[in-house]
């Protein structure tokens, strides 16, 4: 069985999101060799700038904190505040670095077990179309383009699955009808796609 995933599956494991759980069982069943996991290389780059952004973010964040916390310390009545809110400070700039280790390791990872879709051309230019046919972001234009490519020039024993918790994108109906005639489902949610996998179907 081969399950599609892109970059939100990667996310999910590095943030220790909702359903990490699910994808690091993805993962694992990948290492033990009873699923493939297909992504297209594409997808890898995105985590980084996300996690980057979110740093970003929390930076600006404790800068604003830091120089509230300082009149505090001051301030006698309002002392134990900031005192209180140190540790809060400090384990905020330890996120980064936890943030990018785990996502380092899940790369790392997926490299190791996954089998890795290279954009070409071909897929590039049906991207392009994409953008207006599905009203697909530029990245996910790219993202959907290597996996349906993909699709086109394998050949499958079984059918596959593309795993993403991007529905608000990949749950399109047409989407799903195109993925349908490669004999590929969509699963917006990876403990359904779990599921699937545990019982060794897919619909």
């Amino acid at each position: 069985m081969t399950i599609y995933v892109e970059s939100n599956f990667i996310l999910e494991i590095a943030l220790g999101q909702e359903e990490s759980h699910y994808a690091m069982e993805l993962l694992s069943k990948a290492e033990n060799g009873d699923i493939t996991l297909a992504f297209p290389s594409f997808a890898l780059s995105e985590p980084f700038a996300t996690v980057t952004q979110r740093d970003r973010r929390r930076k600006a964040v404790i800068r604003s904190m830091t120089g509230l916390f300082k009149d505090f310390e001051r301030s006698d009545p309002h002392r134990h505040i900031a005192e209180s809110m140190n540790p809060v400070i400090h384990e905020l700039r330890n996120v980064y670095q936890n943030e990018v280790s785990r996502l380092e390791s899940t790369v790392k990872r997926l490299l190791h077990v996954g089998r890795s879709i290279e954009l070409d051309s071909t897929s590039y230019e049906a991207a392009l179309e994409n953008e207006s046919r599905y009203g697909l972001s530029p990245q996910d234009s790219i993202i959907y383009a290597s996996i349906v490519r993909d699709l086109s020039v394998s050949v499958r024993a079984d059918r596959s699955c593309f795993m993403s918790r991007n529905w608000k994108d990949f749950g399109d109906p047409d989407i799903r009808a195109e993925l349908a005639s490669y004999d590929c489902q969509y699963e917006e949610s990876y403990e359904t796609g779990v599921s699937l996998v545990r019982k060794g179907i897919v619909r």
